[in-house]
């Protein structure tokens, strides 16, 4: 184990450049090595991937990586491609020969690491081929996906184990997760049936962050106030919550000299990639964005980020924000809100949450889109084309899309949003006359060129046309996409040795099952869905709304508890100000301790059963809260209960 974790070390200098494991990283790979279960709680930012890329490198097997976001799949494999070491994904954007000849490479051992979608590990394809893997190590990542309490539940995480279970005793397991409450820490340990495991947290402390909340109806007025104020500091983030806002205030901003970019799903993907880059170098300031920026980037000098409009649920909340200050340097998350925003969320998920029958019209209107008759099996995803589904099932937009992600979480389809662009090909030439065309050919470059599409490509591409992502050929052919466009149109239209389509940025579905006559979700499961939604943005609003420290809330939440107040957030502020000008009646003090003792209340059962206004309550609290006499219940987040030492 000691020689494994040498050779770790070794590997992070060779292939990342880091002299040493960041704190935790050193625990949860020899954890790894020593052949135990182990669960890595890390904020966002801490480090979690190469808890298990490092250890792939020096198994002599391969590991299998399971994610859950098509962009951070093909992301980090092209990272470590770009790194020298090899890895490759397979997902729903593939056609199934391309998932067939991968999966034969990894029987052949080309690759240390193999991402893969859960749904994919159920396939017939997949599981005559699990036998023949050398899987030294399994990574479950965004391991929250596992609990219907997460924020993110996909029912394809819960057959994970069973999926694997040949495997199950042979390779190593690593979970990984930066939002976990206990409820989900639970889940996710029992869910794959970890025993004994160690459990790598580095809690949820952030003491650079200075939260702040920001209640007001003049929210237009004070976000141009915070981004003056902030900018001054260093680089920045908004998350704006529509696409029209993020553009009127890229707009905006610029115009008042900050350069800033709106950033969303509305943006061609070249784009998009391009002003994540401009702003993780600093040529960009400041982005304003959707909640589709953040995923695997990674920009430690992020001063600030605000948040224009209210998150629904806290997790999400804790890593957006958690983008701020990853370098350790003092950060402001910021968010603004007005009480009408909270209404507004609450009747935006009832109002564009599908009833039962529509839910099923959308799910039946899909099928009908692909041909797809009762009982048939949909081999390849195919592209949505949600304009001609809205007009055949007469439902709304908001209501069509959330039916998706629905149908997306039970495991009924695949959603594949925002596939990066790709090319089709394929010859039109035999392969013995093709290797003629190259042997014939005057232009050298061309000839090599030919030589390099015909290698990067499948052999089926002599029969059928071959679908291979841009930034695969790309980097194969070593070409920008402007001269690679010109080279296949010179083979197409002079040279007639292809035929070629360039096929843009899309969205894919695959229906997973069967299809059926009658949806296989009950109406009581589609409203537990929507109970849980409203149920985390209900805990979102306490956070706002919480008079306590906003650190010790968020780290109570995600079950890290006996906290000290951070002393730097609003409330902490707000709260030392209201101690340091007001003497507290020792009888109130008694008495508010005397309630607690028999059960825990909230700030309105206090100030009601002690007769005392609310404002008066708030500040013995807050009061109690910093002398550690009392605490946030970890029960219910909106009540207070004795803390053990007192």
């Amino acid at each position: 184990m000691q020689y494994q974790f040498n050779q770790a070390l070794e590997h992070l200098k060779e292939f990342w450049g880091y002299e040493s494991f960041r704190e935790g990283q050193d625990l949860a790979i020899n954890s790894v090595f020593s052949g135990k279960d182990t669960l890595v709680l890390f904020p966002t930012g801490g480090g979690k991937s190469l808890c298990y890329q490092v250890p792939a490198t020096v198994f002599e097997g391969m590991t299998l990586v399971i994610s859950p976001l098509v962009a951070l799949m093909q992301d980090q494999v092209q990272q470590l491609n770009d790194q020298g070491i090899s890895a490759t994904f397979i997902n729903n954007t593939i056609p199934f020969y391309e998932v067939e000849q991968r999966l034969v490479n990894a029987r052949n051992g080309m690759y240390k690491l193999l991402y893969c979608a859960p749904e994919r590990l159920g396939t017939e394809l997949f599981q005559n081929e699990l036998h023949n893997l050398n899987i030294d190590l399994v990574a479950v990542d965004e391991a929250h996906c596992i609990s219907e309490w997460g924020h993110d539940f996909r029912p394809a995480y819960r057959d994970i184990k069973t999926n694997l279970e040949s495997i199950s005793d042979s390779a190593s397991w690593i979970a990984l997760t930066a939002t976990a409450t206990p409820e989900v820490r639970k889940d996710i340990l029992e869910n794959l049936s970890f025993h004994q495991p160690e459990v790598v947290s580095l809690g949820f402390k952030r003491p650079n962050l200075k939260w702040w909340v920001v209640e007001t109806e003049k929210k237009r007025e004070k976000l141009i106030e915070g981004v003056t104020r902030a900018s001054k500091k260093g680089d920045g983030l908004i998350y704006g919550g529509t696409r029209k806002n993020c553009e009127y205030w890229a707009d905006f901003f610029t115009k008042k000299g900050i350069n800033t970019e709106a950033y969303h799903a509305g943006i061609e993907s070249e784009t998009r990639k391009n002003i994540q880059t401009r702003w993780i170098k600093g040529e960009t300031p400041l982005v304003v964005a959707t909640n589709a920026f953040g995923m695997g980037i990674d920009k430690p000098n992020c001063r600030y980020v605000i948040h224009e409009s209210m998150p629904y649920s806290i997790e999400a909340y804790y890593q957006e924000a958690g983008r701020a200050g990853r370098d350790g340097k003092e950060a402001y998350p910021i968010l603004y809100y007005k009480p009408s925003d909270y209404s507004g969320a609450k009747n935006r998920i009832v109002q564009n949450y599908p009833k039962r029958e529509q839910l099923e019209k959308v799910y039946q209107t899909l099928c009908d889109s692909f041909e797809l008759a009762e009982g048939a099996i949909m081999l390849d995803a195919s592209e949505l084309e949600l304009k001609a589904l809205q007009k055949r099932s007469k439902e709304s937009f908001s209501i069509i899309r959330t039916s998706l992600r629905l149908l997306e979480q039970f495991g009924i389809i695949s959603w594949i949003q925002d596939v990066k662009p790709a090319f089709s090909i394929q010859f039109t030439l035999s392969q013995e006359m093709l290797q003629k065309f190259k042997e014939r050919c005057n232009n050298p470059d061309k000839a090599e060129f030919v030589d390099k599409l015909e290698r990067t490509l499948n052999s089926q591409a002599f029969y059928d046309m071959i679908e291979t992502d841009e930034e695969t050929l790309l980097s194969a052919l070593d070409i920008n996409r402007n001269g690679l466009i010109k080279a296949l149109n010179v083979l197409m239209q002079n040279d007639h040795v292809l035929i070629f389509t360039l096929i843009e940025e899309r969205d894919l579905v695959r229906i997973l099952e069967p299809r059926s006559s009658r949806l296989p979700i009950n109406k009581q499961e589609v409203e537990q869905h929507r109970d849980v939604l409203l149920m985390k943005l209900d805990k979102m609003n306490s956070f706002i709304n919480s008079d306590t420290c906003r650190e010790v809330f968020l780290r109570n939440y995600f079950g890290d508890t006996k906290n000290e107040p951070c002393g730097h957030c609003d409330n902490c502020l707000k709260s030392n100000s209201n101690v340091a000008n007001k003497t507290f009646d020792k009888q109130l003090i008694t008495d508010v301790i005397e309630l607690l003792k028999n059960e825990d209340e909230s700030l309105i059962s206090i100030a009601s059963k002690l007769s005392i206004n609310q404002n008066a309550a708030k500040q013995i609290l807050s009061y109690l809260v910093k002398e550690n006499v009392i605490e946030v219940s970890k029960e219910d987040l909106s009540y207070y209960s004795l803390t053990e030492s007192s």
